[in-house]
């Protein structure tokens, strides 16, 4: 698995930019989360050419969803359709207020109710709130499906700063915190990396359309608040696994890092290599899900509303036995894609993916804005592809954005 990833490395590296930060970003993000695992003594087990088959396979979908961003040249994000983007902030703010909101208050409940971060998170004690609090098994299932809504205020917030309007840039930053706040509600730790990520990197596939003097503050801004969501983000690794004292246990002999805090950190990012590789080791076609892991939040509020019989039970025991009980884990992009649709679809839906972004990309120095609200949520992929794959958790940003598109064309033939 080393050569061939080195091979992929290699062959990333040949389409860095100087003045695509975007792209070198998310290969050195790959990068150093491959290498991280041999500081705390992964080790692969090479046994037919199966493996060799399903190293080359996670390496192929891996660049199939990074090469598209080496396109990467935006020097004018220009808003086309002003009434469409007037009606889309009007419609998209609403539910982030909402968000904010449930967010604070879910925040607020856990930190009187469960300040253990160990119990939330291993021992799922969030759940008997549902029978302590009235309502709030809705609240919780409502706020988690739908706290990624926030990136969508992202490329607002930028096109704002752009313009110099300073008080419609400050409510679109406000807004799209609110999938930050999410991070900090649910004790996710991939959830606050994600966000702070996204924003940064996001600035930088944009840059080149503020002013160099937005440019230097936005810079300030990151380097100061990145400090102070490391500072949150590390507090609450300490809490959480300073309390699980048989964690310092788990570590292999063979790991360089030692120290169970230290230890947790580098284990957290270098989980989705090994462990994809392990799961495709095992995987047969009986343990096929048909896409129950990408579909949940969509059965769950059709659920709700009495259209279809599922249950969240039989769902999460299918996936754990699919996965031998190991599902928790990151097991990175490419094997939940084949657990969920097969080989040929997985391998269809990377390529798509590779398509899709390089179409807006390439040779687009002037992009609309409509489009900029595709490519925050395209960017999530690779992003999150350390941890695991992204499609499932952008079904409601996407909903939402199809929904008001669609809603908005109705309203603009009855005028």
């Amino acid at each position: 698995m080393v050569v061939f990833f080195i091979l992929l490395i290699l062959f990333l590296l040949l389409f860095v930019r100087k003045d695509n930060a975007t792209y070198t970003i998310l290969v050195l993000l790959t990068f150093f989360t491959f290498f991280m695992q041999f500081l705390v003594g992964r080790t692969f087990e090479y046994k037919s050419y199966k493996t060799i088959f399903n190293t080359c396979f996670i390496c192929l979908n891996i660049g199939l969803i990074i090469k598209p961003w080496s396109y990467a040249n935006i020097l004018i994000v220009e808003n086309i359709n002003v009434n469409f983007f007037a009606y889309f902030k009007k419609i998209l703010y609403r539910f982030l207020f909402l968000n904010l909101f449930l967010n604070l208050l879910i925040l607020i409940l856990v930190l009187i109710y469960l300040p253990d971060i160990a119990a939330f998170k291993a021992e799922s004690a969030y759940l008997n709130l549902y029978d302590q609090i009235p309502y709030f098994a809705n609240v919780f299932r409502y706020a988690y499906t739908t706290q990624n809504a926030g990136y969508l205020a992202i490329p607002i917030f930028y096109y704002h700063l752009g313009n110099l309007e300073k008080k419609e840039a400050f409510y679109a930053f406000l807004f799209s915190s609110s999938s930050l706040l999410s991070g900090f509600a649910f004790y996710s730790r991939a959830q606050i990396f994600t966000y702070t990520l996204i924003f940064i990197i996001y600035f930088f596939l944009i840059k080149k359309t503020l002013p160099n003097f937005i440019q230097f503050k936005v810079l300030k801004f990151i380097r100061y608040s990145s400090v102070c969501i490391v500072v949150l983000f590390l507090s609450i690794t300490y809490i959480r696994f300073s309390a699980m004292d048989y964690y310092g246990d788990r570590i292999p002999e063979n790991s360089i890092v030692k120290d169970p805090i230290v230890y947790s950190l580098f284990d957290y990012a270098s989980q989705s290599y090994s462990n994809g590789l392990y799961q495709l080791e095992r995987f047969t076609p009986d343990k096929s899900l048909g896409g129950e892991q990408f579909f949940r939040d969509i059965y769950q509020i059709l659920n709700f509303f009495k259209l279809v019989n599922w249950d969240v039970k039989e769902s999460q025991e299918l996936i754990d036995k699919a996965y031998d009980y190991d599902g928790g884990a990151f097991n990175g992009y490419t094997a939940p894609l084949v657990f969920n649709f097969g080989y040929i679809l997985t391998f269809l839906i990377s390529f798509s993916y590779f398509l899709a972004t390089k179409i807006k990309l390439k040779n687009r120095a002037v992009i609309p804005l409509k489009s900029m609200f595709f490519l925050i949520l395209l960017l999530f992929i690779p992003t999150v592809s350390i941890f695991y794959t992204g499609y499932a958790i952008l079904l409601f940003p996407l909903i939402l954005l199809g929904l008001c598109r669609f809603t908005f064309s109705i309203k603009s033939l009855f005028r």
